[in-house]
């Protein structure tokens, strides 16, 4: 694949990417999506990953050698779930400038294209607005139906500048309001889609211990126990079974998420059942590929409508039979694999018994071959490619338009900050120098009086120079005051500042 991923002159396209997750008992398919999205661009991009905290999507990215920055920030939860109060949202975040902290970030790091997964991430995409960058907003999910959703659909399209869904259901409620050559398909794959991967990850034994004798041994898998994701319907769908077959037993892998109420209700009606030997609950594994080479088969019976269903794509990749409900994207995943006689109409749980049974047959597989040629890691970089070339001209754009602006330049060797973030900068040499802490501010004997307030587009035309800060007094000879004097004479003029740091800039 030769893509260029060039801005201006020789220098590569810089990147930031922001997850609104970062869990650190388990990762779900967002994160996953994003985690090998990074780690595909920066064969052709900088890219920088920013996370809301430690976790194992961070440590992923590390380990592949991306450059990661925790900056929590809130998720608007009302885009995902619509509930007619999305404008007054909006407007408290900008009245409040609740985005400040990624506005200051983004003014330091200057990226060139910003990344958000998810629709709920809307922060960082407000946030580069402000200063123009363009916004590639990535649709994980199926926003909720609702009477004012299009109002979300509505929101997203003025905040981005480019709407990437991972199926055609994700896309589905933009269709109308954003127009077509802003929409794009990507949809995810699966590191254990290239071939022989599937060799590195042995069953993990251990996870079935303790349970009786069986033939077959069916697997749910998901991030974590909730009413969404249909693990009360997957039990009652396995009690149902263990009362017609002796040769079955059933394993959970779901980390408790605090729905106290319904994770008990869950386990009382495996604890109530005279199979409950047959059952195994287990929180979710990190190195869930061994639990797909454990299972014999993988029933996904989600509630919601899925963006797309990873869980299953990874189930399918390993060759392991597959029942869904026909749940937004995971129709589309079994229908593309050619299993879509899997599927069972959604909240069917006598629909899945049925499809258990005739998915245990000894003529029922999987055409692995036929997954890898739709989902697989050559197919995504080819679709992947497309993508790349959309961020070229994005940037460029954006590049155009501020030389375009004619904004009035900033005045050398003087205070400036931005009218939505504190961090104050000393412009010289045609770049910003931040002031890193009100000690070096003092230190450098500067005045809050002369600091100017701009607005944030114009701060973000000057590249970030050499930081300032308070580890080097020396490096500004300012002289003290003699204690018992009267100091005399005016105020350290400009002049003097500008020397003392241009001796700090030629020493670093």
């Amino acid at each position: 694949m030769n893509v260029q991923l060039m801005g201006t002159g020789e220098s590569r396209l810089k990147v930031m990417l922001f997850s609104h997750l970062c869990g650190d008992g388990f990762i779900t398919g967002a994160e996953k999506y994003l985690s090998l999205l990074v780690r595909e661009l920066s064969f052709h991009a900088d890219c920088t990953l920013v996370v809301p905290q430690e976790g194992l999507l961070k440590g992923e990215a590390e380990a592949n050698g991306i450059l990661t920055l925790i900056e929590p920030f809130p998720v608007l939860w009302n885009l995902y779930r619509p509930d007619g109060e999305l404008a007054s949202t909006e407007a408290n975040i900008l009245a409040e400038s609740r985005h400040a902290g990624l506005i200051q970030l983004l003014q330091l790091r200057r990226p060139d294209i910003v990344i958000v997964n998810s629709c709920v991430n809307a922060l960082p995409a407000m946030a580069a607005k402000e200063l123009g960058i363009p916004v590639v907003w990535i649709i994980q999910e199926i926003i909720y139906p609702h009477e004012t959703a299009l109002q979300s659909a509505h929101f997203i399209n003025r905040y981005s500048d480019l709407i990437v869904g991972i199926s055609h259901h994700s896309l589905a409620l933009f269709r109308g309001i954003a127009l077509d050559g802003k929409q794009m398909l990507l949809p995810p794959t699966a590191p254990v889609s290239e071939r022989g991967w599937e060799q590195h990850y042995p069953a993990n034994e251990d996870l079935s211990r303790g349970l009786p004798a069986h033939r077959y041994l069916i697997g749910y898998i998901s991030a974590g126990m909730q009413w969404e994701k249909g693990l009360d319907h997957f039990l009652l769908m396995s009690l149902s079974l263990c009362a017609q077959r002796q040769d079955l037993c059933f394993l959970c892998i779901a980390s408790p998420l605090g729905n106290v109420d319904y994770e008990s209700y869950c386990m009382s009606l495996v604890q109530q059942s005279e199979f409950r030997d047959r059952f195994r609950f287990v929180r979710f594994q990190k190195n869930i590929e061994s639990v797909y080479s454990l299972v014999d088969m993988v029933v996904v019976p989600s509630l919601v409508d899925e963006g797309f269903g990873m869980i299953a794509l990874e189930a399918l990749l390993f060759g392991k039979v597959t029942v869904a409900y026909r749940s937004g994207g995971l129709q589309e995943v079994l229908s593309a694999a050619g299993q879509e006689n899997m599927l069972v109409e959604k909240g069917d749980i006598s629909g899945l018994c049925s499809k258990v049974g005739e998915g245990l047959q000894e003529t029922a597989g999987v055409d692995v071959e036929r997954v890898r040629q739709v989902f697989g890691i050559e197919s995504y970089r080819d679709r992947l490619a497309s993508f790349f070339r959309e961020l070229g001209p994005l940037a460029t754009m954006a590049r155009l338009q501020r030389n375009a602006a004619h904004v009035r330049p900033l005045r050398p060797n003087r205070l400036y900050r931005g009218n939505k973030t504190p961090l104050v900068y000393f412009i010289q040499r045609g770049t910003k120098r931040p002031i890193v802490s009100p000690k070096a501010f003092q230190l450098c004997g500067f005045r809050w009086s002369a600091v100017h307030v701009v607005s944030e587009q114009r701060l973000f035309l000057y590249p970030s120079g050499l930081e300032i800060h308070h580890d080097h007094p020396s490096s500004f000879p300012f002289r003290k005051k003699r204690r018992g004097r009267r100091k005399r004479g005016k105020r350290r003029t400009a002049a003097r500042i500008v020397k003392s740091l241009r001796r700090a800039a030629d020493r670093r």
